[in-house]
């Protein structure tokens, strides 16, 4: 008998689609119902996954009595109450509603704050105008997949250090002290649609702009001068092009990222290319041992 024994493969060619952005985050603030006067409040949701499709939900308080508004191409989310609850009790109610779902999280906060925000980065649409009673706030989600690139990725990694020498040893290093490190990556893409010149034009140091009846435009100015490119930006992921969304077991992720633009080309002969690098930036959410960039599986973390 021959055994065939498996030799680990080390040595890769390996192209990767590139993500970029942030979740989409809610903060609801809860009253409590006076007589039912809650009752048929509604307000939409929609959820992002791993792939980029978007599900999306209408979220309906109902103490028994509340009118269905059957919102075409969304599913419905029935909290049921009972008239002159608390706002307390409500916001556990709606909670636990929201953190029912595939690909979101919800929470209490401060006993009235709903905090629910979707578990991947990206775009979507909400629509608060069915709730008038109740109070909002959003931190939109930006970004998604960023399309094909022309070249090969390039993820750069440097150590800082300081050498320790003594005058009685001369030129020879007796030791190194780190001083820290800094990561960076470019790429440069090809499928420039609208959306996604948006998401790394305006995303993080540029902007959009639309004029009363007009359509939007997406540039660069002064509107985010003096602020932190770290808290406007978002993560950074790159995935494996020969592996499925679900295994993201080799991973490459900058936890904070904001995207510099550097250059686009017009030319009759060449494909348009947008190339840009990314810087990372700590995040201090994250353990110490890997809260500049990590590999494998992030979303343990996330």
């Amino acid at each position: 008998m021959v055994c065939a024994i498996k030799k680990e493969q080390t040595i890769k060619l390996e192209a990767a689609q590139v993500y970029w952005g942030r979740e989409a985050c809610r903060v609801l603030t809860m009253v409590a119902d006076d007589s039912g006067n809650l009752s048929g409040q509604y307000w939409t949701l929609d959820v992002i996954d791993g792939t980029g499709a978007v599900t999306g939900y209408y979220v309906l308080l109902d103490d028994g009595l509340a009118v269905d508004p059957e919102l075409t191409g969304r599913t419905l989310v029935s909290v049921s109450y009972n008239q002159d609850d608390s706002a307390e009790v409500l916001a556990g109610l709606v909670q636990a509603a929201l953190d029912a779902l595939a690909n979101l999280e919800a929470e209490v906060v401060d006993g009235v704050k709903v905090h629910y925000r979707n578990l991947w980065i990206g775009r979507v649409e909400e629509d608060f105008s069915g709730a008038a009673l109740l109070s909002f706030e959003s931190l939109a989600g930006i970004g998604g997949f960023l399309g094909r690139t022309s070249e090969g990725i390039e993820v750069s990694i440097e150590t800082q250090s300081t050498e320790i020498q003594s005058n009685q040893t001369g030129e020879i290093v007796l030791d190194e002290i780190g001083q820290g490190q800094s990561a960076s990556c470019s790429a440069s893409f090809i499928e420039l649609s609208k959306d996604r010149l948006e998401s790394m034009l305006a995303g993080a140091v540029g902007g959009a702009f639309t004029p009363m009846g007009g359509s939007k435009l997406i540039g660069g100015g002064s509107s985010k001068l003096f602020q932190s490119l770290k808290e406007l930006g978002g993560k950074l992921i790159l995935h494996p092009q020969r592996l499925p969304l679900t295994d993201r077991s080799e991973d490459f992720i900058f936890w904070k990222s904001a995207p510099k633009p550097e250059t686009i080309n017009y030319s009759g002969t060449d494909v348009q290319a947008l190339n840009v690098t990314f810087s990372a930036y700590l995040d201090d959410s994250k353990p110490e041992e890997i809260n500049l960039y990590a590999i494998g599986d992030w979303t343990q973390l996330a």
